[in-house]
C-alpha cells in the first residue's frame, strides 16, 4: 500500500515538472533560440577587425541651374529633400567670383550677368542662398569649392573661356593667381572646408569656363603644381584655413601622371577625380582596372567629385559600390544635384527641374540610388572587409561600413544577377539587435522591406540595390 502511494506521489511530481521545464523552455525560446537560417540563403559576413578607408561621405553638385532652384517657390521643399532626407555630407559649389575689371575693382555689387562670365552674379547670388538653406538645415555639412578657371585679367586670351593664366615679365602669373584666391576666400560669404584651383585642368571648352594647366610648367603651359603651392603659401596663414585637393581631373587616364607629382605634395592632403572616360560601353574588366588605378595611389585619402551622364541609375550605383571597394574613394559626389535635364534616362539629375517660379521638380531615381548609401553612412565611418559563404554569390557587390562607436553597421548589397538570391547577415564578434532594410528596383525606388530578425535571410531580387542597416 505504502508502495503504491508513493509511486502515486512520484509520478505527479514527474508530471509537474516535465509541465514546468516545458513552460520554461517556451517562454525564452524567442530569444535564446534564434531562427533557422534556411540552407539556400547566402551568408555575407562584415568583418568589423579589417577596417579600410575612413568615409568623408557622400554628396552632389549644385553649379549651374543654382538660380533656378532657388527662384521655385518650392525652394524650401526641394531643400528639405536635398539636404535633409537625402543625408548628405558634402556639397560640391561652383566659385563665381568674377568681378568686373579684376584685380582693379574687387567688389562683388557690380558683377555683370552675362554670356560671357557665365552669368556670374546671378549664380553668386544662388550659390550663397543655397549655402545658407543646406547648413540651416545641416550644419554640420562640408563644402567643397571649386573653380574652373582664373578671372578673365589673368588669362591669355582675355575670356573665361579655354585659354591659360596669363605671362607677364616674370613669366607666369603665378602670385597674381594665389592673391585672386586669397580674395575669394576674402569675399565668398562662407568658410569651404575644401577648394579645388581647378577643375579638369587638362580640358578646354569654348562652350563654359575653363583653363588649361600642365602638372609641371611647360613653356606653354603653366604648371599646376606651382600654382597649388603658390596659393597653399598665399592662404596658409588665415584664420580658416580650407584643405587643398587636386586635381580633380577630367578622367582616370589624366589623374595619374598629375597624383604621380601630387603624391609628395605635402600641400595637397586630399586627391580628387572625374572619371568621364568611363561609360555604359565599358567593360567591367576596365572598370575595376581603372579604378584599382585610383585606389593604388593609397598614401592619401581621395573624393571623386563630379561624374553624371554615362550610366543608368542602376549601374550608376553599382559603379560607386566598384569605386568604394577598388578604388578605395572615401567620397563620392554625384554631379548632378539639381540640373535642368530630363527626368529619365542617363543624363537625368537627381531632382530635375526648369526655370520659372511655378516651375515643377521631378525626383528621379538616380536620388534614391545615392540615398541608399548617403542616408546612413556619415563622415568617419570606415568601411569594412565583407565575405560570402557560397559561389552563387559572385553577382552580389557588397560594401560595409561600421560607424565610429561600433553600434551600428550599414552594408549596401547589389544583386547584379538575373536572377534572385537569398541572403542573411553576421558580424563577427557581434551580435545584431536590430535590423531596417531598404530596396530599389526599376520603377520602385527605397521601399521599406520587413523583416522581424536581423538573423532571417531577406530576398534581393535581380537587379536590385538593397541597403540593410543592423544595430549592433
Amino acid at each position: 500500500m505504502i508502495t503504491d502511494v508513493v509511486k502515486k506521489v512520484l509520478n505527479i511530481f514527474c508530471c509537474l515538472f516535465v509541465v514546468a521545464l516545458l513552460a520554461c523552455n517556451s517562454e525564452g525560446s524567442e530569444t535564446e533560440t534564434p531562427p533557422v537560417t534556411p540552407p539556400d540563403s547566402i551568408a555575407i559576413t562584415v568583418n568589423l577587425t579589417s577596417k579600410k578607408q575612413e568615409m568623408i561621405g557622400f554628396g552632389g553638385a549644385v553649379t549651374w541651374y543654382s538660380n533656378w532652384l532657388t527662384g521655385n517657390n518650392k525652394v524650401n521643399e526641394i531643400a528639405d529633400l536635398l539636404f535633409t532626407d537625402l543625408g548628405i555630407d558634402i556639397l560640391r559649389l561652383k566659385t563665381w567670383y568674377y568681378p568686373d575689371n579684376y584685380p582693379t575693382n574687387k567688389a562683388v555689387s557690380n558683377m555683370s550677368n552675362n554670356g560671357d562670365n557665365d552669368y556670374a552674379k546671378a549664380h553668386w547670388d544662388a550659390t550663397n542662398q543655397l549655402h545658407q538653406l543646406a547648413k540651416e538645415r545641416n550644419p554640420g555639412l562640408k563644402i567643397l569649392l571649386s573653380s574652373w578657371g582664373p578671372p578673365a585679367s589673368l588669362k591669355d586670351n582675355g575670356k573665361l573661356r579655354e585659354g591659360a593664366l596669363k605671362k607677364d615679365a616674370n613669366g607666369f602669373m603665378y602670385d597674381a593667381f594665389a592673391e585672386y584666391w586669397n580674395d575669394i576666400l576674402d569675399y565668398t560669404p562662407f568658410n569651404p572646408d575644401y577648394v579645388s584651383i581647378q577643375n579638369e585642368p587638362t580640358f578646354t571648352t569654348s562652350g563654359w569656363t575653363t583653363s588649361k594647366w600642365s602638372i609641371n610648367e611647360t613653356p606653354v603651359l603653366p604648371g599646376y603644381n606651382t600654382a597649388f603651392n603658390k596659393i597653399y603659401d598665399r592662404i596658409k596663414n588665415r584664420t580658416h584655413i580650407p584643405v587643398m585637393v587636386g586635381p580633380e581631373s577630367q578622367d582616370i587616364t589624366t589623374f595619374t601622371p598629375f597624383v604621380n607629382v601630387l603624391k609628395d605634395n605635402p600641400n595637397c592632403p586630399v586627391f580628387a577625380w572625374h572619371p568621364y572616360n568611363i561609360n555604359s560601353t565599358t567593360s567591367a574588366s576596365a572598370v575595376t582596372t581603372a579604378l584599382k588605378s585610383v585606389g593604388s595611389f593609397s598614401t592619401k585619402p581621395n573624393i571623386m567629385t563630379e561624374f553624371s551622364d554615362n550610366l543608368s541609375w542602376f549601374n550608376t550605383a553599382l559603379f560607386i559600390q566598384e569605386s568604394l571597394i577598388h578604388a578605395n574613394t572615401s567620397a563620392y559626389i554625384y554631379w548632378k544635384l539639381v540640373w535642368a535635364t530630363p527626368t529619365s534616362g542617363e543624363d537625368a539629375a537627381m531632382i530635375s527641374t526648369v526655370s520659372g517660379a511655378t516651375s515643377p521638380y521631378q525626383v528621379t531615381p538616380y536620388y534614391y540610388l545615392l540615398k541608399h548609401f548617403s542616408k546612413n553612412i556619415d563622415a568617419g565611418y570606415h568601411r569594412v572587409e565583407t565575405s560570402t559563404a557560397t559561389t552563387p554569390a559572385s553577382t552580389l557587390v557588397t560594401s560595409a561600413f561600421v560607424s565610429p562607436d561600433e553600434k551600428k553597421i550599414t552594408i549596401v548589397v547589389i544583386n547584379n544577377g538575373t536572377s534572385s538570391a537569398k541572403v542573411h547577415f553576421a558580424a563577427t564578434g557581434k551580435t545584431a539587435k536590430g535590423i531596417s532594410v531598404v530596396q530599389s528596383m526599376e520603377d520602385s525606388y527605397y521601399k521599406t522591406v520587413t523583416t522581424s530578425s536581423p538573423s532571417k535571410s531577406i530576398s534581393l531580387p535581380a537587379k536590385t540595390i538593397t541597403t540593410v542597416v543592423l544595430d549592433i
